[in-house]
């Protein structure tokens, strides 16, 4: 059986190159990438399985060519997809402008298969994992998969991002007691704690002990760890009365951050379940983020523990010889 279990959405992203984003009115030319798989949990799950953990994933995709696509994806890289179902209909997709930057702009294309029903999924065998993941774009699916694992052995951990469906800490409150791990990054924090009124949430930068104050509240819900990212500037691992910081690898050639995220919290987890300590986690899952936005789509460039390891060892040695200087 798998080790980790992500539950939610697959979807097929169309990647289109752009000097940047037209004003109002205005036409900008713009250059087809290519069309790759994504998806949230599908490209977390492609992490986890390229760091050599076994995953399965919950998901629905249509009859149409997008969906196909994306099951041979699924299957190629090993995934378990006794869970996938395929439905009569248009696969969720995505339409993604890249600028010379590397940012992404993100427009999700919404269809009815955007997110996995709850009557077919299969609880006999998620219950069978150690984990299972899943991210806030469905309140009512997370609720669902929470609920029906409560007093299981497992544990579950939430993507909770800034576009959460029913954002806010009153509706979310109810299942992050039930959450054994956290990801937020600092717009998720604001968001989930906008129908609070916290001014010192809501304006401008946000100070590390602002942080750790909104981060301790959660804890206090129940949840084991709270990551918590900050993009360039690293971030933190928050576990019971420890606080664990951590920097983000420096990428001069960045070609596209769609996935990084994703890329971190896979692999984040799945050292976690392979007994990895922490700190020895997070610098592994700095260096997958990295890894992933050198190149475009946000499964290309997802390493393997091999390549994080090499990774890791050139960048320590650029460091160590700046400072020999």
């Amino acid at each position: 059986m798998p080790d980790i279990i992500g539950i939610g959405e697959s979807d097929m992203d169309l990647f289109l190159k752009v000097k940047r984003l037209p004003e109002k009115g205005e036409k900008v030319r713009a250059r087809e990438l290519g069309k790759m798989p994504g998806g949230i949990i599908g490209n977390f799950c492609s992490q986890v399985a390229r760091n050599g953990v076994s995953c399965g994933i919950v998901t629905v995709l249509g009859n149409d060519e997008n969906g196909k696509l994306a099951l041979a994806d699924y299957k190629a890289r090993g995934i378990d997809t006794r869970g996938l179902y395929i439905e009569v209909g248009q696969t969720f997709y995505c339409v993604i402008f890249i600028d010379d930057s590397g940012e992404k702009y993100l427009n999700a294309v919404v269809t009815p298969l955007i997110s996995p029903s709850v009557e077919r999924i299969d609880f006999n065998y998620v219950k069978e994992a150690k984990y299972v993941h899943m991210c806030s774009m469905d309140y009512e699916l997370v609720k669902a998969v929470a609920d029906n694992l409560e007093g299981t052995k497992t544990k579950i951990s939430l993507d909770y991002e800034s576009h959460a469906d029913l954002a806010g800490y009153n509706n979310w409150s109810g299942i992050l007691c039930k959450i054994s791990i956290l990801f937020i990054n600092e717009d998720g924090l604001r968001n989930l704690f906008s129908d609070r009124k916290d001014e010192k949430l809501e304006t401008g930068e946000m100070v590390e002990d602002v942080q750790d104050e909104a981060v301790r509240s959660l804890l206090n819900l129940g949840i084991e760890m709270v990551v918590l990212t900050c993009a360039e500037k690293g971030g933190f691992v928050y576990q019971g009365n420890q606080k664990y910081s951590y920097e983000a690898f420096p990428v001069t050639d960045v070609v596209d951050t769609t996935g990084a995220g994703d890329s971190f919290n896979a692999t984040f987890l799945s050292c976690i379940v392979q007994g990895m300590h922490i700190e020895k986690a997070m610098e592994y899952a700095a260096a997958s983020a990295a890894l992933t936005i050198m190149s475009v789509g946000a499964r290309t460039g997802q390493p393997d523990r091999t390549e994080m390891d090499s990774f890791i060892r050139d960048k320590h040695k650029i460091s160590n010889e700046g400072s020999a200087k």
